[in-house]
C-alpha cells in the first residue's frame, strides 16, 4: 500500500450516525493514538477520527512523507470523499495544524466542502521564524535530549539507542514536512484576498518553551480571523492539562453541532 492511501489514513470507518466528523491531525513524531481518549470526552453527535499518517504506528512499515506539499496533497486524495459526505471539522496539534489548515485550504481551492471550524494548537504561523529544531542540525543525542526537554519524547529514551534509531528518523522526516511548509499550499499571508472564510480557533500553551501565544494568534493572517485560548500547560496541553482545554473545547464543538452546518441529516 503506498503512502497516503485512502483506506490507511484512518483506523476505521468513520460512524454513520454521526453529526459532525473531527479529523484530528497529530505533531511531528507522534500519531493517531495522541487523541485515544478523545472520543469519550467530546459530545455524543462528534466522530472523532484521528488522522494516521504513514511511517507510524499501524501505518509503520509504509514510507513516509517528507514534504508539506506531499503530504497535503495526500491527505486531499485520502480524506476528499468524507470531507464532500456532510459537516466536517478539524483539529491539528503542532505539525498537525500545518497539514489541517493547509488541506482546508486545498478542499476550498478546488470548490469542495470546507471545514465548519478549523482548531490548531501548539504551532507558531508559519511565516513566523520556527522554534522547531532543524531536521538535520542536530545528532541523534542533540534530537533526542531536546525532545525531551519540552515534553515530546519520555526521558526513558535517552541513552537507548536501538528506541532512537527507530525513532528518530520519523522525528527527523516530520520535521522536514514542517520546513518546507511554504510548499503546502497554505493562503499567503501578505494577501488578505487569500484568507480561508472562517475564524480559526487557535490554542497556545502558557508554559510551552517552543511557541509563545502571540505566535499562534498570527494565525489570523491565514482566514478572516483567529480566536486565541491560553491554556495552562506546555506544548502538548491536551496531554498535559486536558481539563482546562476539554472546557474550552468542548463548548467550541457543542456550538458547531447546534449550527446549521450539523443540523443537517447525518453523512451516510
Amino acid at each position: 500500500m503506498t503512502a497516503g492511501a485512502p483506506v490507511s489514513c484512518l483506523g476505521r470507518a468513520p460512524r454513520a450516525d454521526a453529526r459532525l466528523r473531527l479529523f484530528c491531525f497529530h505533531h511531528a513524531g507522534g500519531g493517531a493514538s495522541f487523541f485515544s481518549s478523545w472520543p469519550a470526552r467530546v459530545p455524543p453527535g462528534v466522530d472523532v477520527l484521528p488522522v494516521q499518517l504513514p511511517g507510524r504506528e499501524g501505518r509503520y512499515r509504509e514510507r513516509r512523507f517528507q514534504d508539506a506539499g506531499e503530504a497535503v496533497e495526500a491527505l486531499d486524495r485520502g480524506l476528499g470523499p468524507l470531507l464532500e459526505e456532510g459537516p466536517w471539522a478539524a483539529y491539528g496539534h503542532s505539525m498537525g495544524a500545518l497539514l489541517a489548515c493547509a488541506l482546508a485550504a486545498a478542499r476550498l481551492r478546488a470548490g469542495g466542502r470546507g471545514p465548519e471550524a478549523l482548531f490548531l494548537g501548539a504551532y507558531a504561523a508559519p511565516h513566523r521564524t520556527s522554534a522547531l529544531p532543524a531536521p538535520d542540525r542536530f545528532d541523534d543525542g542533540e534530537l533526542a535530549r531536546l525532545l525531551v526537554g519540552f515534553g515530546g519524547l519520555d526521558a526513558r529514551f535517552l541513552g537507548r539507542d536501538d528506541w532512537l534509531r527507530a525513532l528518530l528518523p520519523v522525528v527527523r522526516d516530520d520535521l522536514r514536512i514542517c520546513a518546507s511548509h511554504h510548499r503546502a499550499g497554505l493562503p499567503d499571508p501578505h494577501d488578505a484576498r487569500t484568507r480561508l472564510p472562517l475564524t480559526l480557533e487557535a490554542f497556545a500553551g502558557t508554559d510551552d518553551p517552543l511557541v509563545a501565544p502571540d505566535a499562534v494568534r498570527d494565525w489570523g493572517r491565514y482566514a478572516r480571523d483567529v480566536r486565541l485560548t491560553s491554556l495552562p500547560g506546555g506544548h502538548f496541553f491536551p496531554r498535559e492539562a486536558p481539563e482546562p482545554f476539554f472546557a474550552r473545547f468542548i463548548p467550541a464543538l457543542a456550538r458547531l453541532l447546534a449550527g446549521p452546518g450539523a443540523a443537517r441529516a447525518a453523512p451516510g
